[in-house]
């Protein structure tokens, strides 16, 4: 009997590369679901061309240095290694300026995906999630970089979240839709309504409860933020609901484990994300670094130890 060779073809390798890749996409937002990657990439790409074809080289970029690297199989086809890689090549389009920045964000890609496969190895195994801990390092040390040196050059034109801007008269009116839409965008960096809305039908696409979830949690965080005062322009850029939206979907769904699940718990976590961003930025002003996915990985954190200290949460 002829023995079949096991060996994936070509075309399977390059499958499973574009699989894994969009999946990066979609890991961002705690799902692992190629199709929701795909429509969350075409809302960045119809936002910007330029930056969609970066997040995509990036995703492949983190793909192929995990494979390099030796990387879990099994995690690499469900883009754990690459969604890092996504948000680490995206921040470095956004935040630099200059004809070199693409090369930066590939680099930051590579960078986050082997920080990425250190830590599985290292932490995981603690039962601790890495979640975007190297997006949010390598782009801070990024940042700080470019106020000590002539090659990196930080656009003036990003905005960053702060309290300084608190209680301050500015122009417009807070409107709820619209900060809810664009918070889930946030997630991205991305200042969108198109965005925002596609990275939602990519949520409810892997689940309803994905979607629902995610409405909650930038709604309860809006309006958190809301009656704690901020600005109009910070709310209807969904600057304090983007970290609300990973958070109830981490605390109440992609680790829970009761058979039950409820967003109970993770509105509570939710709903405590504004504040702590609203202390991180305040902290973080001076060094002008905005706060990213910081309070979503506190809130996470947090919540999960308690679990292990009181199961019933």
């Amino acid at each position: 009997m002829r023995q079949i060779n096991s060996n994936p073809t070509l075309l399977n390798k390059f499958i499973i590369l574009i699989s894994a890749s969009l999946k990066g996409f979609s890991q961002v937002i705690l799902v692992d679901n190629a199709f929701s990657g795909f429509l969350i990439l075409m809302g960045i790409t119809l936002h910007s061309p330029f930056l969609g074809l970066m997040a995509f080289l990036s995703s492949i970029i983190g793909t192929l240095t995990a494979q390099y690297c030796g990387g879990d199989h099994s995690l690499i086809r469900a883009g754990i290694y690459s969604f890092n890689s996504v948000l680490s090549g995206m921040a470095a389009v956004l935040f630099l300026t200059g004809g070199n920045r693409w090369l930066i964000a590939l680099i930051a890609a590579a960078i986050a995906a082997l920080s990425m496969a250190i830590l599985t190895k290292w932490i995981a195994k603690w039962g601790i999630p890495i979640l975007t801990v190297p997006f949010v390092f390598i782009t801070w040390i990024g940042l700080l970089v470019t106020y000590r040196t002539d090659v990196l050059h930080m656009d003036p034109g990003f905005v960053i979240s702060s309290p300084a801007r608190w209680n301050l008269q500015t122009e417009g009116t807070p409107t709820l839709l619209v900060g809810l839409i664009k918070g889930i965008g946030e997630v991205f960096i991305i200042d969108s309504l198109l965005t925002g809305s596609l990275i939602l039908v990519g949520l409810f696409l892997a689940g309803w409860r994905f979607g629902v979830y995610a409405i909650i949690g930038t709604f309860v965080s809006w309006l958190a933020a809301y009656f704690m005062g901020v600005d109009a322009q910070s709310l209807n850029l969904g600057l304090y609901n983007y970290n609300a939206v990973l958070t109830i979907i981490a605390v109440s769904l992609v680790f829970d484990n009761k058979p039950e699940k409820t967003p109970l718990t993770g509105i509570v976590a939710a709903t405590l994300t504004v504040p702590i961003t609203a202390g991180l930025e305040f902290l973080l002003d001076p060094l002008g670094l905005p706060a990213l996915t910081f309070p979503f990985i506190l809130c996470t954190w947090l919540f999960i130890a308690a679990r292990k200290l009181f199961p019933k949460i």
